[in-house]
């Protein structure tokens, strides 16, 4: 065998131990292509995630965990896959302690601690600090009616300006005496149902503090999941985190073997076995 052909051999030979970028920085960027290109990734990512945020994260793991080939940069790929479904499910975890607080949610619940049924029930607007402005006026409003020693319109025009001035709104453009006859009490019955009205939101205003408070415990309490939405949470994170072992340990091992295969192997002809070659 001539020498050309020697040196041919020794080629070919070298090419097939060849296993890609041997700089540090190819091999990184060697990995982040198969990676980024993986097909498994493709398939993981939900309609409104960001493949740029993954693939940044599948990067970031790359640079750490320094694989070397298809095979290792599969395993990484799957390790980027389980972190980010444990993303995922954290992201799960507070969606669902976002539903629990909301308001119709925590509205029930606290409709529930009073004991309120159908007609009584707190509603969301009920989870809101009471109005200041709004207690001044049914205050007001109660000790110009209580106030009156006769209730007609003459009276009520001169000596309950805040109850004339909500007649007037009421009526909505028609005459006070128009309005008052399509009513039935006509007047009187104007005035309970406004007295009522006041009274009704009196009560309210005392006991909303005592509201708020049971809806700041029940938003609270709603961090903590319920039983069984937190078992599926709890047996998910399990099977991630065995996903994530695995894959690790099967990374680790792959590295390993590669190293171990690499210094058994020959790297080519030495300098002596060229000498002798070229003696042939």
């Amino acid at each position: 065998m001539s020498t050309s052909e020697q040196r041919a051999e020794a080629n070919r030979s070298n090419a097939l131990r060849s296993t890609g970028p041997v700089s540090i920085d190819g091999k990184i960027i060697a990995s982040r292509n198969a990676t980024r290109h993986g097909l498994l990734s493709s398939r993981v990512l939900l309609e409104d995630e960001d493949p740029a945020e993954f693939h940044a994260m599948a990067d970031d793991l790359s640079v750490s965990l320094r694989p070397v080939g298809a095979a290792e940069a599969a395993l990484v790929e799957r390790i980027a896959i389980t972190i980010w479904r444990q993303r995922r499910l954290i992201g799960a975890e507070r969606a669902a302690i976002a539903l629990a607080q909301e308001t119709i949610p925590t509205a029930k619940a606290v409709s529930d601690e009073l004991g309120r049924g159908y007609g009584s029930e707190i509603k969301p607007e009920h989870l809101e600090p009471f109005e200041a402005d709004r207690r001044t006026w049914c205050r007001t409003a109660m000790a110009e009616m209580e106030a009156l020693d006769e209730i007609d319109l003459r009276s009520i025009e001169a000596l309950a300006p805040t109850v004339y001035e909500q007649l007037l709104t009421d009526a909505d453009g028609e005459t006070p005496e128009k309005y008052l006859a399509g009513r039935t009490g006509a007047l009187t019955g104007y005035i309970g149902e406004l007295m009522l009205w006041c009274r009704t939101e009196m009560r309210e205003a005392e006991a909303r503090p005592k509201t708020l408070a049971i809806a700041d415990h029940v938003r609270a309490r709603a961090v903590m999941l319920p039983g069984g939405t937190l078992e599926i949470l709890s047996r998910y994170q399990t099977t991630l985190d065995t996903q994530l072992f695995k894959a690790l340990k099967a990374l680790r091992e792959a590295q390993e073997w590669r190293l171990m295969t690499l210094e058994a192997e020959p790297v080519g002809l030495t300098s002596h076995d060229a000498a002798l070659a070229e003696l042939a």
